[in-house]
């Protein structure tokens, strides 16, 4: 097994032929997985039903202020709630790829003055991540 480090990798969110590319303003990615689980269900003879465990995922991270006119910041806010397809390439030197839907949501602007300010971003997936094979 080889470890490796984050980057440089890509993240490309739209349609095949239209998606943008933003790694260039990503510091940080992350796709997350939170699991949820029901409580078992007693039942009459004294055995219990297992309560069911629900996943969902996010792709989160980090992104420096740039105040481009086409910044991903202003990408968020202008489609916030729309689904896009996106494809994460975590490191050019690995071998899996992660793709899926995003729904997007805005991303907060600025910070402390004379900084390089960087803020979060979370889109929550549509379903569960498909991996593939980086080439």
């Amino acid at each position: 097994m080889t470890t490796r480090v984050l980057g440089p990798g890509s993240l490309k969110i739209g349609a095949t032929a239209t998606a943008r590319e933003w790694a260039g303003s990503i510091t940080k990615c992350s796709l997350t997985a939170s699991t949820s689980g029901e409580d078992a269900i007693p039942l009459l003879d004294g055995d219990e039903l297992d309560g069911d465990d629900t996943t969902t995922y996010a792709l989160a991270g980090s992104i420096v202020d740039s105040f481009e006119r086409q910044s991903l910041q202003n990408f968020a806010i202008e489609n916030a709630g729309k689904v896009f397809p996106f494809v994460w390439t975590p490191s050019n030197e690995g071998e899996s790829d992660y793709s899926g839907s995003i729904k997007m949501r805005p991303i907060s602007i600025g910070g402390d003055v004379k900084k390089k300010n960087q803020n979060d971003f979370e889109f929550p997936l549509l379903g569960a991540p498909t991996i593939g094979e980086h080439v």
